[in-house]
């Protein structure tokens, strides 16, 4: 009972630091907590440990707003800072291909934890769109999907996004 006293405690705090964060510190306009929240939605329901729900909130969290890796190692601890660092875009690459390239990269060097938030940040961005994203995009999901799958299997997020993508 405690472990699961504690993950939702930790579960909350990332909550809270989210939503303070994206408040105060937004440094990428028009982002909302609500895609970080169905990441970690859909991470809790395929069962996934707490720590991945809680990397899973936190994905975006060095993107989108001001927050620096020393402070969520803080709040955090260093595996769930391992997993949203490995799941950040290096923005000094310029060429969206080759930051894409990059970032699918450090998402299967850093192992299954990271690449399933991954698929699951994918599954979210996709769930409920009406209209068909950018050819680029698509691609850059393809081929997340293909190589995770490569890489470490199937899953069942990997299905979820493979019939996603299937629309388009």
């Amino acid at each position: 009972m405690n472990d699961k006293l504690a993950a939702v405690r930790g579960a909350h705090e990332a909550l809270r630091f989210l939503n303070d964060a994206y408040r105060t510190r937004l440094v990428r306009p028009g982002r909302t907590t609500e895609h970080p929240i169905t990441v970690g939605r859909l991470l809790a329901d395929d069962g996934q440990s707490p720590r991945l729900v809680i990397a899973g909130l936190l994905h975006d969290a060095l993107e989108d707003t001001g927050a620096k890796p020393g402070e969520l190692c803080e709040k955090f601890g260093g595996e769930i800072t391992r997993l949203v660092a490995a799941l950040t875009e290096d923005r000094s690459i310029s060429q969206y291909r080759a930051r894409k390239a990059a970032l699918r990269g450090q998402i299967l060097d850093a192992g299954p934890d990271a690449a399933t938030i991954s698929l699951a940040d994918k599954l979210a961005k996709l769930q409920g769109v009406t209209s068909r994203p950018k050819k680029r995009k698509l691609e850059h999901y393809r081929l997340t999907l293909n190589e995770v799958e490569q890489r470490y299997g199937p899953s069942r997020l990997s299905v979820l996004l493979r019939a996603q993508l299937y629309r388009w």
